[in-house]
């Protein structure tokens, strides 16, 4: 048995347990580990987030976003160096924070909450410019989350253009 100093002993424990615990967060608690559509599933947990965030006051749900951003730019970066994949499938962490950014923007009303949930994912997927940009152009976790996060700006914006235009032809 080899003696060690306490404190490299908690380095130790931590480093065995931080690529689990990315992982955990990268996956949004196993979502991306959905065999079928690992994207949607992960959306699906943002649209829990974004209900969890509902009673909180504006400052707390932006810094509960901030929050979920530098989390997920960690836990990606974290994954993507663990697998050598430049976006790991399972990592689905950017699909809940921009499902969940894009929904907080919307009115509390389902309607309003699935067009913004299919919004979200459609620019996702399709990545037109600018959003492309960011996924071409970043690299890492950062670049994993900010195409999600420029997904959720052009769907929340488009949809609150668009619920305006509703509410002036009332």
């Amino acid at each position: 048995m080899i003696a060690c100093h306490p404190s490299e002993a908690g380095r130790n424990s931590m480093h065995k347990f931080s690529p689990k615990f990315a992982y955990l967060l990268a996956t949004s608690l196993g979502a991306g580990l959905s065999p079928i559509w690992p994207g949607t599933a992960g959306a699906m947990v943002g649209v829990a987030v974004a209900a969890a965030l509902i009673p909180a006051s504006p400052w707390l749900t932006v810094l509960a976003y901030a929050a979920l951003f530098a989390v997920g730019v960690w836990a990606s970066s974290h994954v993507i160096s663990r697998t050598g994949t430049e976006d790991p499938q399972i990592v689905v962490i950017d699909e809940t924070f921009g499902a969940a950014a894009t929904l907080s923007m919307l009115p509390l009303d389902p309607l309003w909450w699935a067009a913004g949930f299919l919004a979200f994912r459609f620019f996702d997927v399709v990545k037109p410019w600018p959003i492309r940009i960011m996924h071409d152009k970043v690299r890492g976790g950062a670049g994993i989350m900010l195409d999600d996060a420029a997904a959720a700006v052009v769907a929340g914006a488009l949809l609150l253009l668009l619920n305006g235009l509703i509410d002036h032809l009332r």
